[in-house]
């Protein structure tokens, strides 16, 4: 990928993560948020991020792997504190090969579900994808660090992935920021999901047994719980269940 730089002094911290930002909001055709971000910058900064997100996605495509990725580790914007150490894309392939039949079932009923507790970049999604028939799985990305999300949120959209990604803790059981993304013969889209639209499947209560309901019911304390659209418990304890004995993978 031809190499862009930002002029003007800019942290590249922050105008990595403005790209992110842009990136997203151009994509969701959220023009006012777009706007609020590209106040920051000058018109020159402008065409270089139009630019840069043509090449951007370009090279996704030509390389079929996680390009955003790699930019963000060349410029030196991972993170030990949050044990950010991003699995090479050959192994991400290999490790998905092995963990994913070699001929899966494409008469299933329901689609494939893959998710990632500590998803990065989502590399270890995209080589899950390429594994799978196309539009048969649903994949599932969670990272605590906001970048990393915002990454995985953008690779999910450029592989043309259906798919949630989530802002939040995997251990914690929070969240703070979901996209969904939704392939489609035309390539992928991605939008950020209102609260009113997402189920934390984390506050789900677990069903009681019959007779302590019926104690509850006599005694008027019983609450109802709406049931969760996904339930990422089940989920983020059998990582890539739906293919191998084996463990979870993360980056």
């Amino acid at each position: 990928m031809e190499q862009i730089q930002f002029v003007g002094g800019y942290n590249r911290h922050q105008v990595f993560d403005d790209f992110l930002d842009l990136s997203l909001n151009a994509l969701q055709r959220d023009d006012e948020n777009y706007l609020d971000v590209m106040d920051t910058y000058g018109e020159e900064e402008a065409q270089l991020y139009s630019e840069a997100l043509g090449e951007l996605m370009k090279a996704s495509a030509e390389a079929n792997h996680d390009v955003l990725g790699v930019v963000y580790e060349e410029l030196g914007n991972s993170s030990d504190h949050f044990g950010q150490h991003f699995t090479p894309h050959n192994l991400s392939d290999m490790k998905a090969s092995m963990v994913i039949d070699e001929d899966p079932d494409e008469d299933r009923d329901e689609p494939y579900s893959v998710m990632d507790p500590a998803a990065g970049s989502g590399r270890l999604l995209i080589s899950a994808a390429k594994q799978l028939p196309a539009g048969e799985a649903e994949f599932y990305a969670v990272d605590k660090d906001s970048t990393c999300a915002k990454m995985a949120a953008l690779n999910l959209c450029f592989f043309n992935m259906d798919g949630y990604v989530v802002h939040g803790d995997s251990l914690t059981q929070d969240y703070h920021t979901v996209w969904a993304t939704e392939g489609s013969a035309l390539g992928g889209s991605v939008y950020e999901l209102d609260d009113d639209q997402w189920t934390n499947p984390y506050n789900a209560v677990v069903e009681e047994p019959e007779d302590e309901v019926e104690e509850s019911e006599n005694s008027g304390e019983q609450e109802q719980a709406e049931t969760p659209d996904v339930d990422f418990e089940e989920l983020r304890d059998t990582t890539l269940s739906e293919f191998s004995d084996g463990g979870g993978c993360s980056e």
